[in-house]
């Protein structure tokens, strides 16, 4: 498949910008020991970066509330809907999916990203038919997938895309809801990534206190593109996260081609000073990570997946936990693959 190239000035340009040696946080470890000094020194960096301060310092005396609906009986499951306030004025549409039977069950948070069906995709609620055979074509109903492991699932919704986002209403920023979220997000001084991965790591303090929730010995965070994003980030900065799978969405931060491949909202201003994607993802070690892509995926080169990988690769080598981390291409597109991931998920857990 081909994918166009800068070239001339701007190359040249583009070179020097992201050049290695500007990388200034970047994993530059030898062993395992200098390679721990290196995430501790590292993580804060990423957490003030992505503006989780900025956001924690704007809650005052706000205290995080969650609302449950009435459960519906699913079968072999219960599904309720959810609001949590992460923050004062902003409530966070989610769907809880719990087993039936003896708990407590260990726990699987299952951000997705670009979808005007948003967190419904994800429990196989289909708003027509054409949606029905696209969440059954391409695994999509992952939360389902996930309760009928055992896991209790949430489903929350990705905050900038379908019903959470800031709309763009004069076109001011290409129509696209999620960069009118972004743009907004960074005059506030923060990042909209950063607003989903607290989210994330909200949900994780409410299901803490659920009785039914074991969060002592496995947390799954997985999601499909955007939610991959939001997968890797969270996992990054939140030890408590035990297993991350970004789905369709790990890749160079800017390619070897001076091309930038992930949409505008999932940019952190100033990452590249801090690292590549392996530096961000290099903080999950020596926790599990599970890496898929699809072969015929035309947002992500392959040739830059692959270096990405070879990069997160050497960093767990370095961390001496070689076999925690994997990587594997779906024969298909821009999709969830549930043969590849979960039998990770199932050895790991």
């Amino acid at each position: 498949m081909e994918h166009p190239e800068h070239s001339g000035a701007v190359r040249t340009y583009l070179d020097s910008l992201y050049a290695d040696n500007l990388r200034y946080v970047a994993c530059r470890a030898t062993d395992r020991e200098s390679f721990l000094q290196w995430q501790e020194e590292a993580r804060p960096v990423l957490q003030h970066m992505l503006g989780l301060e900025s956001i924690g310092a704007s809650l005052g005396d706000h205290t995080i509330q969650v609302q449950l609906g009435a459960a519906q009986d699913m079968g072999d499951y219960t599904l309720q809907p959810g609001v949590i306030t992460t923050e004062p004025r902003f409530g966070l549409p989610f769907w809880y999916l719990q087993p039936k039977g003896d708990g407590p069950f260990p726990l699987a948070v299952l951000p997705h990203g670009h979808d005007k069906y948003g967190m419904d995709t994800y429990i196989g609620k289909a708003s027509d038919e054409d949606h029905r055979k696209k969440i059954e074509a391409e695994d999509r109903d992952v939360a389902v997938q996930a309760v009928k492991r055992g896991f209790a699932a949430i489903a929350p919704a990705a905050r900038g895309t379908s019903t959470t986002a800031i709309p763009d209403i004069n076109k001011r920023h290409g129509g696209r809801d999620c960069r009118s979220q972004f743009m907004h997000a960074l005059l506030a001084g923060r990042t909209a990534t950063g607003e989903r991965v607290w989210d994330v790591m909200r949900l994780i303090d409410w299901a803490q206190d659920v009785p039914e929730i074991d969060t002592t010995s496995t947390i799954l965070v997985m999601g499909n593109s955007g939610g991959g994003v939001i997968t890797c980030y969270a996992a990054a900065v939140d030890p408590r996260i035990t297993i991350a799978v970004p789905s369709c969405s790990f890749c160079t931060l800017v390619g070897t081609s001076g091309l930038i491949h992930h949409c505008d909202c999932n940019a952190v201003p100033g990452i590249l000073r801090f690292g590549e994607i392996w530096d961000v993802t290099g903080l999950i070690a020596p926790r599990h990570l599970c890496i898929v892509n699809g072969k015929r995926d035309t947002l992500f080169p392959v040739p830059e997946v692959d270096r990405a990988v070879k990069g997160i690769a050497r960093l767990y080598e370095v961390a001496g936990v070689p076999d925690h981390v994997e990587h594997h291409y779906g024969p298909a597109g821009h999709r969830f693959y549930s043969d590849l991931m979960w039998p990770f998920v199932e050895k790991v857990r």
